[in-house]
């Protein structure tokens, strides 16, 4: 797994495997979150293997899925939901972490310019830059 840490307590990666979840647990990882839907491609593993084996890991798993780099509103709020007011450490993944960093960044967007958050994603080496007007819209709605 390749974990960016874009928060001392937010992480993000390409897509998990079963072996990964200990690991995260060990790391303190308390929730979970994945932004793929399934069957996005062959062979991938399922939401049903990951919460099971986050669920025996103490982990609380939260499906987020998103087709596309385009972050729907409502997906948006119920990631908001997820993190907002939390301390644990929280992980997500989608199919090479794009999606995931993606949510972050709006999601760090609030109260910041658009400036401000591209310049810190690509200070961790992340290019928000294709959805520099998404973040936009929602650094203009806070």
């Amino acid at each position: 797994m390749n974990k960016i840490q874009l928060h001392d307590t937010f992480s993000v990666s390409e897509q998990i495997k079963i072996d990964d979840i200990k690991q995260l647990a060990d790391e303190g990882v308390k929730t979970l979150i994945c932004n793929r839907p399934d069957g996005e491609e062959p062979n991938q593993i399922t939401c049903a293997e990951i919460k099971a084996a986050a669920d025996a890991n103490g982990i609380n798993f939260v499906h987020i899925p998103v087709p596309g780099r385009v972050i729907p509103q409502d997906a948006l709020e119920e990631f908001l939901k997820v993190i907002d007011g939390s301390d644990d450490k929280i992980h997500a993944y989608c199919k090479t972490g794009t999606r995931s960093s993606i949510f972050w960044g709006l999601s760090h967007a609030r109260g910041k310019s658009v400036d401000q958050v591209l310049e810190k994603a690509a200070s961790l080496g992340i290019n928000l830059t294709p959805v520099a007007d998404q973040i936009e819209k929602v650094c203009n709605d806070c």
